[in-house]
Order: C-alpha cells, then structure tokens, then sequence
C-alpha cells in the first residue's frame, strides 16, 4: 500500500507541474499574439515585405495591394486605391481593417488617432477601398515623405496583420513659359491675336481659363505639359458706348492655369478701348436777381448747346453755404446738332442767408456723368431776412410789490416793455392783464428806435395775476412773448373764529342717525365773504359753505350732519377769506363728536313707584269721567240762566288777556 501511494504522489506532482508549464506557455503565446496584431509583422523589416509574421493558420492575408503594387508614389491631393484578399480555415466571415496612418514615427509608435475604415465579407473575401492624403507623410526616408498603412484582418477568433507604404510627394503648380504684354489699347471692334506657352513640371494636363472682363470666359486644355505647349486665342472688345462715355474704356483680363490638383498660376493685363471723341455741351445759367427777400420766387434762365445733340441731363444744386440743401435733377430730349436747348427754372427760398446755385448739365444720361462730359456753372445770391421784434426780457413795473390798502379798496400799477425791430417795421404789442377781460394794445410808427410801451391795470383783489405782452412786426412767425407772474397783497387782516357749538339729544353723546346741528360763529375785521368748508371726519363728503351776513361783526355758518355708526370723530372746519395780506388768511379749527349706542333698562321686580304709576294710570279715566259729570251740570245750570258753556269762556279769556297787554306796554 505504501509504495504504490508513493509512486502516485510523484505523478500529481509532475501532473502539477504541467499544469502551470502549460498555463505560463499559453499566456506567453497570447502575448506574443497581441504583440503581433498591435504591432504587425513589418516592425524592422522593410515596407515592401509581405510578411506574415505572427499570423495564426486559421486567418490568412492572401494579397495586400496599393494601386496594383506593395507600395506607391502619390502627389497630394490623389486618390490611392487599396486592395485585399483574405481567407479563414475556421469561419465563414471576414472583418478587414485598414489604418491608412498607422505609425507616428520611425521608433513605431502606433498613431492613435490614424484614419481608418472597417469592411465585412463572407471568406474567403476581398476589400477594395480608397484614401486620399491632404498633405505630406509623417515619415521621411531619404527626403521622400510617407505613411505607413497596416490592414488587420479577423475572422471572429484569430488576427493577422500587414503593412503597406504610400509615398506622398507635392504637385507642382504649371508655369507660364511665355506671357501676355501687360497692357493692350484697342479701338472697339478690333481683333487681337492672343498666344502664350505653358508647361508642367509633373507633366500634368493644364486648364488655360481666358476671362476677358466683358462677360466673355474661354477655356482650352492643353493634354500632359511636360514640355512648353502653344495656348492660342482671338478676342474683340465691342463696348456698348454711349453719349458722353469716353475718351476710353478700360477692361481687366485674367488668363488662369489649373493643373488637376488645384495648383493656380495666373496674369493679369490691362486692356484699354479707345472711344471716339464727343464735344461737350456749352451752357449759359443766369438768375432773375441776387437779392431777394425769404418766400419770393425767382427764375433762373438756363440754356445748353451740344455739338451732337445728344439727350442732356440738368442738375441743378442749391447750397447754403454749409451743405446742400436741395438737388433738382431733369432731362431734355435728343436734338439737331448745334441746337440751344432752354431749361429754366423756378425756385422759392424760404430762409435767409447767402446761396450758391450750381447747374451741371451733361450728354450722357446717368450714370455716366463723368466729369469730362458734366459740364458746370454757378451764381450766388443773398437772401435778406426780416428779423422778429426784440423784448427787454422782463416786464417792469412801476411798484414791484403792489398791495391794497383796505382804505380805499384797490392799487394801481404801470407795467412797461422796452421793444425794438432791427428792420424799422411798425410793431404792435397785446397785453393780457389775466383778469378775463379784453386785451389791451400798444402800436409804434416804425423806425430803429427803442419803444417803451406801457399798460396801467387796476387791482382791486388781492392774488395772483400772470402778466403777458406778445410783440410782434405783422410777420407770421414773428410773434415774441414775455410773461411775468405778479402777487398782489393787502393790508387785510384774517378772519377769526369766536366759537362752535352743537348739543346731543341724550347729553354727553349723540346716537347713530342723530342729526346734529353744528354752529360756527366767526368774525372779520373787514367783513370779507368767508368760505367755510366742513369735513366731518367720517368719510363723507364735505360741505362747503359762504357766509356775508354780518351781524355785529359776526357772521354764523350752521351745518347738520348725522352719523351713521358708533365712535369718535375729529370735525375739520377750514375757513378763509380769500385775501393775500397780513399773517394767515386760511384757519383751521378743530372738534370732536362722540357717538355712541344708548340703552334703556328695564327694572327685574316692581317697587312703590311702580304701583303708584299703576295707580295714577288706573285714576286717569276716573277723573276724566268725574269732570265730563261735572260739565254736564255746569252746562245745565248756566242754560236755566240763559247762557252757553261757550258764551261763558269768551267773557273769561278778554278778562285773563286785559292784565298782560297791560304789561306789555309797561315793558315796551
């Protein structure tokens, strides 16, 4: 038993053993492949190797070409064609990627952000695609640029890579072996024979693109142009001329080499057409006058003569000195030649101040008033303007705080205005007293003098009076205005107030819905009307009264007034007199109303007096019986003596009524 369980213990050990030799062989296998598959089999080899290096048999690469070859030369710009062939012995289907800028540097660095593209085929299978570079390789190799381009192909399990190299180089721009003059002058019409040689130093087709300025656009293609190849053109300019165009016409001609890659070469010439000569117009301009008053029409006569007789266009320009202020633009027709073409115009200045009047006429029609042929002459003018009337710019007057004495009830006060016309015109001048009645009114005769004009007003109130004067010279637009707010006083004393009362119903309050009687009583030393305005501090609105019936000096004013709920209220009474004197002629006085709820107690048990009012109610109809008894006998008594209860009573009341007239008089 022992030996054979130590024979068994060196076989799980060797099976142990194994195991891990086996595990380090497979992972170092598995690195090794995606060494391989980063990398490519190419790394130190040459580009033009179809290596497979590290490719596994399951995946095989079976042609990787670059237009047709294992490498290429390109310019940029130029499309390169990649095709590959791939096949598996484990799957059906095939994924081609091709990064078509693989490494960064000579050290092989893998480029990270390389272009790419990734197709699918069944296997086996093959990929053709295209890649166009925009600019020179990232790689060098004796002063040739280039890329290297790695395809990887899997089939779903396994990796293989190849490398390709695309060499790209730059396309040089075709030349002009033979140029153009730089400048051409031509009469309309004229034919002229246009040649030059261009070539290629890629021996690239050219494209020669003639644009010849006036619309027209020709292009030849020369075929490869490695050596100088002959470029041949005719071309007439015929300018569509029209009066008073010229002396020349100038055209810009551009002669452009393309090859296929978009290099540009181009020329330029100057090609100058010479017109025949057009005579210029003559023109005569005159104005009615030079000086003139603002509004008034003036003419001005204008005439042109033109050798042709071409069509002529009138500009006429006013000018104040500073700026343009007007352009009148007009057109006459085509006559004989020679013949004097009148245009005249009329034109109403409305400011004053010196004008210069330009005319330009021309024989072409815009816009080809060019200055050789817009032919121009001027005249000046002075307009003479009519100045407003000048104000001194305050009103005087001849008591500068007038006040009335209440003595003899009024003030009398001179205003005065200093006004002159720097044109002598007549002026006249409207006063407004601001007392509603008509204006008054002050005239002069005219000349350069200093007017003072002058209005008495009369105030018999006290307030304030806003005073105007308008001057004028009879010219709309002229009206000037002075204005002066004038505060006329007195000696007047204020109003006072004696005293108020109002009572209450109960006593010491009034009741929702009492109407209360107010009484102010009030004083004036002049006995002005008094304006009295109550506010009775509920909110409604408030009562205004005027009170001139003076008793003894005083005057009463009595407002009622109700309350609708219960509490206290401040009473305002504003009083005035209306007078701008001494101290404060507006008061106010003040008050309070109490208004409360009032409540009637009805006693729980009944007292002494409450029977003894029972008992005196109970006694009323007794008595009243006892004395209608007593009537009745009176009545029969007095009727067996020949006399009515009637007749009795009036022989009764001229006894009672003698004593009082009596006293009566005593006391008158």
């Amino acid at each position: 038993m022992f030996a054979s369980m130590s024979g068994a213990a060196p076989i799980a050990a060797g099976r142990s053993r194994l195991r891990v030799f086996s595990f380090f062989a497979v992972a170092l296998m598995v690195l090794c492949g995606l060494t391989v598959a980063f990398m490519g089999p190419d790394v130190g080899s040459r580009p033009e190797e179809e290596s497979l290096k590290g490719s596994i048999a399951a995946a095989t690469i079976d042609s990787f070409t670059v237009n047709g070859g294992t490498s290429a030369t390109v310019y940029i710009g130029e499309e390169v064609t990649f095709v590959a062939s791939a096949s598996s012995t484990t799957s059906s289907e095939l994924t081609f990627s091709f990064f078509y800028d693989a490494i960064l540097d000579l050290a092989q660095t893998p480029n990270p952000n390389s272009p790419y593209s990734i197709h699918a085929t069944d296997s086996p299978g093959t990929v053709t695609t295209t890649y166009t570079y925009d600019r020179l390789g990232n790689l060098t190799s004796f002063g040739v640029s280039y890329y290297m381009v790695k395809l990887s192909v899997n089939d779903g399990t396994n990796t293989v890579n190849m490398t390709r190299t695309v060499y790209v180089i730059q396309n040089s721009a075709p030349n002009f072996d033979l140029n153009l003059d730089d400048r051409y002058a031509l009469d309309p019409d004229e034919s002229i024979d246009l040649s030059i040689m261009v070539s290629d130093p890629d021996g690239d087709a050219v494209s020669v693109t003639w644009d010849f300025g006036d619309g027209a656009v020709v292009v030849n293609e020369t075929g490869p142009a490695l050596t100088g190849v002959f470029v041949n053109q005719t071309h007439a300019w015929s300018p569509d001329i029209g009066p008073g165009m010229g002396p020349e016409l100038w055209y810009r001609m551009v002669v452009t080499l393309e090859d296929p890659y978009a290099n540009v070469m181009s020329q330029i010439v100057n090609v100058t057409i010479r017109l025949p000569y057009n005579g210029l117009p003559v023109i005569f301009l005159k104005a009615s006058t030079t000086t003139l008053l603002p509004g008034t029409e003036m003419t001005f006569f204008a005439n042109a003569t033109d050798p042709e007789g071409e069509a002529l266009t009138w500009t006429f320009v006013f000018n104040n000195s500073i700026e343009d202020v007007d352009v009148l633009t007009s057109h006459t027709d085509v006559t004989l030649p020679g013949t004097k073409v009148w245009n005249n115009l009329t034109y109403t200045f409305e400011n004053p101040g010196a004008y210069t009047v330009r005319l330009w006429v021309s024989d072409a029609l815009i816009p080809y008033q060019i200055p050789t042929h817009n032919v121009t002459k001027s005249v000046t003018m002075t307009l003479i303007g009519n100045s407003a009337p000048s104000m001194t710019d305050i009103i005087s007057m001849s008591v500068e705080s007038p006040w009335i004495d209440t003595g003899i009830g009024y003030t009398r006060v001179t205003f005065m205005m200093d006004a002159y016309d720097s044109d002598g015109d007549p002026m006249t001048l409207t006063w407004d007293m601001a007392d509603g009645g008509e204006p008054l009114g002050n005239t002069s005769s005219g000349g350069l003098l200093v007017y003072t004009f002058r209005q008495v007003r009369t105030f018999t109130e006290t307030g304030e009076y806003n005073i105007s004067v308008t001057a004028t010279d009879g010219i709309a637009g002229h009206e000037v205005m002075r204005y002066r707010l004038v505060t006329v006083t007195s000696n007047n004393l204020p109003p006072t107030a004696s005293n108020l009362n109002f009572t209450y119903e109960l006593g010491n309050f009034a009741v929702p819905g009492e109407t209360i009687q107010f009484t102010f009583v009030l004083s004036d030393p002049e006995m002005d009307a008094l304006e009295v305005v109550w506010d009775f501090g509920d909110n409604t609105s408030r009562q205004y009264f005027n009170v001139t019936d003076y008793v003894g000096g005083r005057v009463t004013c009595i407002a009622n007034h109700s309350y609708s709920q219960a509490g206290r209220y401040n009473v305002t009474i504003w009083y005035t007199d209306n007078q701008l004197g001494l101290l404060n002629h507006t008061k106010t006085y003040n008050a309070v109303v109490s208004v409360s709820v009032s409540y009637v107690r009805v006693p729980d048990n009944w007292n002494w007096w409450d029977y003894t009012a029972l008992a005196l109610l109970a006694a009323i109809p007794i008595l009243a019986f006892l004395n209608l008894v007593r009537i009745r006998g009176l009545r029969r008594r007095l009727e067996e003596q020949g006399m009515t209860l009637e007749e009795m009573k009036l022989i009764q009341s001229d006894v009672i009524d003698e004593p009082d007239d009596f006293l009566d008089r005593e006391v008158d």
